[in-house]
């Protein structure tokens, strides 16, 4: 009897500990990456549903253009709750440019880059995005950084796409933009990295540029981006990243 007792005890406890706690703090991001009984793309799909339905919260006003900058700093604001493999997964259903869902049943989701970092060096990874003038877009108007976030798992080192801070100048941030929270001259709903600019997003599965490595992959989407990186901002037609680079120059 008394054994029972201790056990009913033990386990109302767990229950109210997990609840404050550990994963039903934030059920968007409760959904395992190996649940029993589905299989990956369900899971996968799971996850995005789970951030998609906080859509609202993200974006108050229902407009998320060039929104990457608070889609980032929503996943930033819950990584204590999430793992390595989970925290890289949901910085794939947005694009950093445009601030675009991205459905993971899409197949044709992301497209390699080459981004200067603020070092001086470049590095080739995946980009995940909506349409194909953001690639030139991340290409010419951002930098990356290497970020390290403290998540459930521990430490994760990882490489951010970045650009620097609109609200220093208010004034000059598009109309069609109205993420953006501004204070004293600084974004209040955005993260930042040591160098203090702004991040917009997650260049995955990143190497160090070489050339003998990578250029029979990158070369073709340069020159395919060509054009639009040498057109002046002003003059920029198609796209979300026409309203995005207005936004990433501002000094």
């Amino acid at each position: 009897m008394y054994i029972k007792l201790i056990l009913i005890i033990l386990v109302v406890m767990c229950y109210f500990y997990n609840l404050k706690e550990g994963l039903f703090v934030e059920e968007w991001a409760t959904v395992d990456v190996s649940i029993k009984g589905k299989n990956t793309e369900q899971v996968v799909t799971d996850h995005y549903k789970e951030l998609m339905d906080q859509f609202n919260t993200i974006f108050p006003d229902n407009n998320r253009n060039a929104g990457g900058v608070q889609f980032n700093e929503y996943i930033h604001n819950h990584a204590d709750t999430l793992t390595k493999d989970k925290f890289m997964l949901y910085h794939t259903f947005y694009c950093a440019v445009s601030g675009s869902p991205i459905d993971p049943d899409r197949t044709d989701r992301f497209d390699y880059v080459k981004v200067e970092h603020i070092d001086g060096t470049h590095y080739v990874g995946k980009y995940y995005r909506c349409c194909t003038p953001c690639l030139a877009d991340i290409m010419k108007y951002t930098k990356v950084e290497h970020h390290t976030v403290n998540l459930k798992d521990g430490p994760h080192e990882h490489m951010v796409l970045t650009i620097g801070d609109p609200c220093k100048t208010e004034s000059e941030i598009p109309t069609e933009v109205t993420s953006f929270k501004c204070s004293n001259g600084k974004t209040t709903n955005g993260k930042r990295t040591k160098s203090g600019r702004l991040i917009i997003g997650v260049l995955h599965e990143h190497e160090k540029y070489e050339p003998g490595k990578h250029d029979e992959t990158i070369n073709p989407i340069i020159e395919f981006s060509k054009d639009r990186m040498n057109t002046d901002p002003n003059k920029l037609q198609g796209g979300m990243g026409d309203i995005f680079v207005k936004l990433a120059i501002i000094n």
